[in-house]
């Protein structure tokens, strides 16, 4: 039977190992993939239209 603080420890160590990027770099690998996207789409409505 798991205790309170057994769970507790469980979640924080496993945030502690996954999060650990700063804000600022993933808002820039957000706008990068946005900005891939926007053209991405943008190539693919012209192609579309054109043909």
């Amino acid at each position: 039977m798991e205790t309170k603080s057994d769970t507790t420890l469980a979640k924080s160590s496993t945030w502690h190992t996954e999060v650990r990027a700063p804000f600022k770099k993933v808002v820039a690998f957000d706008l990068l993939f946005y900005g891939l996207g926007v053209i991405t789409g943008a190539g693919i409505i012209g192609a579309i239209l054109l043909s």
